[in-house]
């Protein structure tokens, strides 16, 4: 049944096109109160090793930091007071708790604390996700560049007819910005998923001359980076994440708009194999609804994005205001990313490659798009200036019918250079393909490397 929600990452009825299950889940209110009560029994368990807090108040505190716990009505009603969640929850564990829970329940701790660590923990999930997809995506197309290594096709440029290539080298150039996007997520990894922990101003006051020893173990037990220094007014690394998932975006994006592209009727090399994309009124149309939403979710990465810097808008130790934008930023960003990645690679997983329509289209500029091969065959007797300008004037006087080995072997000017066969060999599209195949071998060599695959 249709409930009250507005956004479409939680309608009844759109939530299905703009979430990926896995990562609605990490961003879930039920994973992060999770993350908050991680944190509480962690940082417990570490100041009792040090001998900061008894051991016995560890018990305690991990048998009262339960999701079941949770009043969420009153939770809800006491953020909207408080403005954070953070000490509402603290009262209310408290109050659930023994003497030992009361005493040392978020020792030495400030809000700030948990919400940038529970924000790394959450981050540190969802790369580990878009990680899989890309590497998945990624499979996808080395498997379609390797199968279309020969199959030949029209390059364009502009829009324009330009050369012959194949499609497993169009394909293989997605892969090579795929293979980009690992290298740069593995790098970005360490700096995302860096915590917080620092008390109240972020010079550990809180707990003393162990301060540094509390916060080494409290990372290392949460697989997270340790902060360094003082960085309680420094999101730069979350406005970069967010960065990063646009990039992905455009690498989507541009895979999508070739669907779209080659997929129209009057080209026809390619149509998206899902089902679906119906028209309501047209029976014959069914429409590239996988790039639709690929470029839809594409701008909306695009838009964070472009928010994203105001993340660093700070002053002082820090400010409030701005890190309360990563409560929609971060988790919006990563739902709209990770979707895109399921739906391209959906899309390339079902694509119908039409390999005769590809190699019909050449007749579309009856071949003429072959110009620059016969060129260079002239310009090896006769110069490049010299074979451009006899090619082009023969184009430029050819009837309105005939192909350019057609057109070519009726113009004095290039038969004095080269033979009938010379021609029609210069006018073979495969004969035109310069390094194609080793071109494709290094993407795949690059993308193997990258994908810790060689």
């Amino acid at each position: 049944m249709p409930g009250s929600n507005v956004s479409v990452f939680d309608s009844t009825l759109y939530s299905p096109l703009f979430t990926q299950k896995d990562m609605k889940r990490i961003w879930s209110d039920d994973n992060l109160i999770q993350t908050w009560l991680t944190f509480e029994s962690s940082i417990a368990r570490v100041q009792a090793e040090l001998g900061l807090i008894p051991q016995q108040a560890v018990t305690s505190i991990e048998q009262v930091c339960v999701t079941g716990n949770i009043d969420w009505v009153r939770l809800a009603q006491d953020t909207q007071s408080v403005g954070m969640a953070i000490k509402p929850l603290v009262d209310q564990l408290t109050e659930q708790g023994d003497d030992y829970v009361k005493k040392y329940l978020h020792w030495g701790c400030t809000t700030q604390d948990l919400l940038d660590t529970s924000l790394a923990m959450r981050v540190k999930q969802t790369l580990d996700l878009v990680r899989t997809q890309l590497v998945s995506l990624g499979d996808q197309l080395e498997g379609m560049a390797l199968t279309h290594k020969q199959t030949v096709m029209v390059a364009r440029t502009n829009a324009m007819d330009a050369l012959p290539t194949t499609w497993g080298l169009q394909v293989s150039s997605y892969l090579q910005e795929v293979t980009r996007h690992i290298v740069r997520l593995d790098e970005l990894y360490p700096r995302a998923i860096t915590g917080m922990y620092g008390g109240a101003v972020g010079n550990l006051s809180s707990i003393g001359p162990q301060g540094l020893a509390v916060r080494s173990g409290l990372f290392s037990a949460l697989g997270l980076t340790e902060p360094r220094g003082l960085a309680n007014a420094s999101l730069d690394n979350i406005a970069e994440l967010i960065q990063f998932f646009a990039l992905v975006h455009g690498t989507l994006c541009r895979i999508a708009n070739d669907t779209e592209t080659m997929g129209r009727a009057s080209i026809a090399e390619v149509r998206e194999g899902e089902a679906g994309g119906g028209s309501s009124t047209m029976p014959h149309k069914a429409n590239p609804r996988a790039a639709n939403m690929i470029q839809t979710l594409s701008r909306m990465g695009w838009m964070y994005a472009g928010s994203a810097p105001n993340l660093m808008d700070q002053h002082d130790v820090r400010s409030a205001s701005m890190r309360v934008l990563n409560w929609s930023l971060v988790p919006e960003s990563s739902l709209a990313v990770s979707t895109a990645l399921e739906r391209a690679l959906r899309l390339v997983a079902n694509l119908v490659v039409n390999k005769q329509r590809m190699r019909d289209n050449f007749e579309a500029s009856r071949n003429f798009i072959m110009s620059e091969a016969v060129m260079m065959k002239v310009a090896d007797k006769a110069g490049r200036g010299e074979g451009y300008r006899r090619v082009q004037a023969a184009i430029a006087k050819a009837p309105a019918e005939g192909s350019l080995a057609e057109v070519l072997k009726q113009d004095a000017a290039v038969c004095a250079m080269l033979s009938p066969q010379e021609i029609d060999e210069a006018c073979k599209p495969q004969h035109y393909l310069g390094c194609n195949e080793a071109l494709i071998d290094e993407t795949i060599a690059q993308y193997r490397q990258a994908a810790g695959r060689s």
